[in-house]
């Protein structure tokens, strides 16, 4: 299994432009079940919780390089798993996005 780092490699996405494969991927987020959302945010805290820790008790403008770490960490980690999460529910999504696209029009 590969890892996604972005909309533009899940190929059922891949028609659509950017702006329509964000949308999509935000219904798909809000189709997530509750103990997938709990996952979702624990793995965060997991990530986060301990570079914190460590950030609180530097005392010196060095602070600031564990916390770039911390953020480019953290977009590399959960972007490919909430995209892995969001996947599951992308055919219901596309239906939706495409049901009420055709609304718009």
């Amino acid at each position: 299994m590969a890892f996604i780092f972005s909309s533009n490699d899940i190929s059922v996405l891949q028609s659509y432009s950017l702006k329509e494969r964000q949308q999509i991927l935000a219904l798909a987020n809000q189709k997530l079940i509750t103990p997938q959302k709990l996952v979702l945010n624990l793995i965060k805290l997991a990530i986060l919780i301990p570079p914190f820790i460590m950030v609180a008790r530097l005392d010196n403008w060095l602070l600031f390089l564990p916390l770039i770490f911390v953020l480019a960490g953290y977009f590399l980690v959960m972007r490919p798993i909430s995209l892995l999460f969001a996947i599951k529910h992308l055919p219901k999504a596309i239906k939706d996005f495409e049901r009420n696209y055709q609304l718009d029009k």
